[in-house]
């Protein structure tokens, strides 16, 4: 029988890969990612990560464990927006809304596995010319940096401890988070292309 989290990666591991696809992986694979390709990336994950922190700021009692303060994306990819001089995309008004707290954990899952695809990423960023200049201040694509280890850890043990209790519904929310982070990606990309994104 598998865990919680074996479900979670093998359930999940369609939408994952056509997520990968969709956000630019062949372009940052090989270097070609523009600059408006990466400030695309950053509303998108901005969208999705401050969406996803007020909705689980509602249910503080049951995020207690997840330290939500020590998880927070939104103020690095505001920070790395601002830098850019971009105007920020209101927040997405159905975002999570009305989500139960253990559909929010399953979003979690998806959450805190972006920050283990970022350290792929930003060694990716660091081989593209037209991306490099930007890199000396972001933060969002460092992720949690050497500590990113422990904290899927930390993760992982508290979604367990939870999400054992409801895991269908764990799953089934990591499943729509996948698809709502697609959703967000292609509702910006007609209006961040070309920069500024007024989205």
């Amino acid at each position: 029988m598998m865990t919680l989290l074996e479900r979670l990666r093998y359930e999940t591991q369609p939408l994952h890969l056509q997520t990968e696809t969709l956000f630019y992986t062949e372009a940052l694979q090989n270097g070609s990612l523009s600059t408006d390709q990466y400030t695309h990336l950053l509303h998108t994950h901005l969208r999705f990560h401050r969406g996803l922190e007020e909705a689980i700021d509602l249910y503080p009692d049951f995020f207690q464990k997840y330290n939500p303060d020590t998880r927070r994306k939104a103020d690095w990819l505001l920070a790395d927006l601002a830098r850019l001089n971009e105007p920020i995309s209101p927040v997405e008004p159905d975002a999570f809304r009305h989500w139960s707290p253990y559909s929010l954990l399953g979003a979690a899952y998806v959450g805190e596995g972006s920050m283990l695809g970022g350290t792929v990423i930003w060694k990716w960023l660091q081989q593209n010319p037209a991306v490099l200049p930007l890199l000396d201040q972001a933060r969002f694509f460092r992720g949690y940096g050497p500590a990113t280890g422990i904290n899927w850890k930390q993760f992982g043990e508290f979604l367990t401890s939870v999400g054992d209790n409801q895991p269908d519904e764990v799953v089934a929310g990591a499943k729509q988070a996948f698809t709502d982070y697609q959703t967000m990606f292609r509702a910006l990309s007609g209006l961040c292309l070309p920069s500024p994104c007024r989205a």
